[in-house]
């Protein structure tokens, strides 16, 4: 029989999507830096924001993920410097939120496929 690996990935994708939405559900939310560029982005936070008061934190988060050690990823400083720029970009008159999850959606497919 064969195995339809991207279907049975999808069809997780979308029971965890439709389990998230649902206001009542109580399932943890597991983040896993290894495929998502989101979630390394979010370690690498934690490890820099820990790094000052919990080293050996940092250090094991940095070691678990190969996370650059002090510095962070230049995935990490490109969605921070996005945001900022976003956070910049909605005190203007000209904003426009669907343009900019235009780019943060290619943003992240590039950094996808960078493997950053």
């Amino acid at each position: 029989m064969k195995h339809h690996h991207t279907r049975h990935n999808a069809a997780e994708r979308h029971a965890m999507a439709a389990s998230l939405a649902r206001p009542s559900s109580r399932q943890p939310v597991v983040l896993d830096p290894t495929v998502d560029p989101y979630a390394r982005v979010a370690v690498e936070a934690y490890a820099e924001a820990c790094a000052q008061d919990q080293p050996w934190l940092a250090e094991a988060l940095q070691r678990q993920y190969r996370l650059a050690g002090g510095t962070p990823s230049s995935a990490a400083a490109m969605w921070r410097a996005f945001h900022e720029a976003q956070q910049l970009a909605r005190q203007g008159d000209s904003y426009d939120e669907a343009a900019w999850t235009h780019v943060a959606l290619h943003l992240c497919g590039v950094l996808g496929a960078m493997n950053l």
